[in-house]
């Protein structure tokens, strides 16, 4: 299993170090990507960025739009499904930004988003990762912030129960459903789909966490950056576009289940009691059941 890195020709108007690197893992979303890099490089004269895709072995033809259309994109062509924080970290070490983006590919950015979040992190030594405002395709706004996980409303979660009783006002806790997406703000954590860390930042908290796959691993990397001394910042004034999801809307219900179940329980294995993270395991066997049902129920339907 490896890597192969291609491209990396830079456009006219953007010869310089770049303030930005603009990290995009991908997987099977050929339309959504084109679109996002087309927005990205309609806004090369804001500030100048680098963008790499790492894809983690698409069979949409993606990586051969990327080359024809994009040449100065720098992609990394993993043979397997390397999962996010891999990829990332693939990505990171070629990368020569002042402030490291992870992105999205189904994201369009919106106007002087880039140059608010490098300047949220230059000007403020204080702030070690930053997130914006995120709006669905309707306009409506998409929540982006949460509280730190806390076992009770993870499990919540895990069983489906998020709406009942004292289950709801932990849930609605983690959710921070109280949070003002209208002020700009310190936070406990922002969701990977947008997040910039400054490169000192980065020297000091270390590459992601491999051991998550897919979720949680904002989570880790928020927490990371917090224990190290740095605060998190949400930044209300700029905003993305946000399709949500859509390269994990084509995995099956049961993959789905697993994988949220054991990032879970590596969460709570790293950041709490050994315990936590033991019930978490127990209860993988029945999310991977429940999911396939799921999907079982769906197939028939359809």
């Amino acid at each position: 299993r490896q890597a192969h890195v291609r491209g990396g020709k830079q456009p006219t108007g953007n010869l310089m170090t770049p303030k930005i690197s603009i990290i995009i893992v991908h997987w099977n979303v050929r339309e959504l990507l084109r679109q996002n890099l087309a927005r990205l490089f309609s806004l090369r004269e804001e500030i100048p960025f680098e963008v790499f895709v790492v894809d983690n072995a698409s069979e949409d033809g993606s990586t051969q739009m990327v080359r024809q259309e994009f040449p100065w994109v720098q992609l990394l062509i993993n043979d397997w499904n390397a999962g996010f924080a891999v990829a990332m970290n693939q990505a990171l070490r070629h990368a020569r930004g002042e402030v490291l983006l992870a992105l999205n590919p189904d994201m369009l950015v919106g106007e002087q988003t880039l140059a608010r979040a490098w300047e949220a992190l230059m000007m403020h030594p204080n702030i070690g990762a930053v997130g914006v405002k995120l709006r669905a395709q309707d306009g409506s706004l998409v929540p982006s912030v949460r509280r730190d996980p806390s076992f009770a409303d993870q499990l919540a979660i895990l069983l489906k129960l998020p709406h009942l009783g004292m289950a709801k006002r932990a849930t609605d806790r983690y959710h921070a459903t109280d949070m003002d997406y209208g002020l700009t703000q310190v936070v406990e954590q922002v969701r990977g789909s947008f997040l910039a860390v400054r490169r000192d930042v980065f020297r000091v908290v270390g590459p992601w966490d491999e051991r998550f796959f897919i979720w949680f691993e904002d989570v880790d990397y928020c927490r990371r950056v917090r224990e190290a001394g740095y605060q998190v910042q949400y930044v209300a004034d700029v905003s993305c576009q946000d399709a949500v999801g859509r390269s994990f809307a084509q995995v099956s219900t049961a993959r789905k289940q697993r994988l949220f179940t054991q990032s879970m329980a590596r969460y709570f294995g790293k950041w709490h009691s050994a315990w936590q993270a033991t019930i978490v395991w127990t209860f993988l066997p029945l999310t991977i059941v429940a999911g396939a049902m799921t999907d079982l129920f769906h197939s028939r339907r359809t």
